[in-house]
């Protein structure tokens, strides 16, 4: 439905002063009419939209069509939001502080709408003007650069200004680049791209697997070892993306058991159904069926999930316990029909999910918050479903 109150509110309050200082004048000069209430109906929105671009020339309606313009973007509409803003942006006579402002609104408009050429021309001319919006013009510019994966433009941003805070949007716009360089076999560049990004943010979990895959590439097992580990120690959601590389490792090296050992460290510090059935998968291949069927009984009392559920489904049909085994596989497929429908992956700042890993999330534009669902305490209810 069409939300009337900010439009209500914003035509009452611009109105009021309006009619009682202007009403007389308008008389004698028979000015365009101003936008009246009955326009905000549904079959008159074209009508409203004409009424309010009229207004450009009244310099009393300009923070009512900023306002405007910024509620339509914020609706989504942006066609309204651009040609509200554009009216106002030919405008001569505004003054310097409310023209900037009128600027970075449309160029915010026009970032939105995907035109990132014309947001950067008038997020440019604002940065060099040394507008006291300039720490909102850097950080619409990042967003730009990130959208468009220009990393470079972000640490050529960052080196033009101190006014870049977001040292974790300059952090991982060097591992973007490092990524690329290690591509290439430009290890140096990498290496350089590496440690500038972990002495911006010394926890960045995407520059310590990059240095465990430089570790790699050079040779030095037991340096690659150690970044996982430190990975894993801020972030033991990131498992699910080390542990093919880990495993590789150690089962190459014959090294299991300190897998095993890892794995159970991470389950008692982190008990989240990720590390516990990596844990029980584990015992499960280089132990004994018992002893992962033990520790998965206890753990699934203690963190319900139709998965873990499901796993342990998985053990005691290959140990052959003595249920019926036909139904037991029926009860898995059961299972998998209804985990099915989950993505894998959610978002932990604003839910958005999807079946593949980001390391910034394709809604809301965050590094670091993607993480598998299995990672996620379930709450008694969503146990319970």
């Amino acid at each position: 439905m069409f939300d009337f109150g900010l439009l209500i509110t914003l035509m009452l309050a611009v109105a009021a002063g309006w009619f009682l200082g202007r009403h007389q004048k308008d008389k004698k000069q028979g000015s365009v009419p101003y936008p009246s209430m009955d326009m905000l109906g549904i079959d008159r929105q074209s009508e409203t939209m004409q009424a309010i671009l009229n207004m450009a020339q009244r310099e009393e309606a300009v923070e009512l069509q900023l306002n405007l313009g910024t509620f339509y973007r914020r609706r989504g509409e942006l066609d309204k939001a651009i040609s509200i803003h554009q009216s106002l942006f030919a405008r001569p006579d505004l003054d310097k502080k409310l023209s900037e402002e009128v600027q970075l609104a449309l160029a915010t408009d026009y970032l939105n709408s995907g035109l990132f050429d014309r947001a950067e021309r008038l997020l440019r001319e604002l940065l060099k003007s040394n507008s006291p919006l300039k720490t909102k013009v850097i950080t619409k510019l990042v967003t730009l650069y990130e959208e468009e994966q220009d990393w470079e433009n972000i640490l050529k941003l960052a080196g033009e200004t101190k006014q870049l805070k977001d040292t974790k949007s300059i952090a991982y716009a060097c591992c973007e680049l490092a990524d690329k360089a290690i591509k290439v076999q430009n290890f140096r560049e990498a290496d350089k791209l590496i440690e500038r990004a972990l002495k911006l943010d010394n926890r960045c979990i995407r520059a310590i697997l990059l240095k465990a895959r430089m570790s790699e590439l050079e040779g030095f097992p037991n340096k690659m070892l150690a970044s996982f580990k430190e990975a894993l120690t801020y972030d033991p959601a990131i498992l699910s993306v080390v542990l093919p590389n880990l495993q590789k490792d150690l089962e190459s090296r014959h090294r299991p058991e300190e897998l095993e050992k890892l794995l159970e460290g991470l389950w008692y510090e982190s008990e989240t159904p990720l590390t516990l059935h990596r844990y029980v998968e584990h015992l499960a291949q280089h132990n004994d069926l018992d002893t992962a069927i033990s520790q998965l009984t206890y753990s699934i009392g203690q963190v319900p999930t139709l998965s873990g559920f499901g796993l342990l489904l998985d053990i005691l049909v290959e140990k052959g316990e003595p249920l019926s085994v036909e139904y037991m596989s029926h009860l898995k497929e059961i299972l998998h029909q209804l985990t099915d429908k989950f993505e894998e992956y959610l978002c932990r700042q604003c839910g958005f999910e999807s079946d593949k890993h980001y390391w910034r999330c394709p809604s809301c534009k965050q590094w670091e918050t993607f993480t598998p669902r299995l990672a996620h305490m379930p709450s008694v209810q969503s146990a319970l479903d």
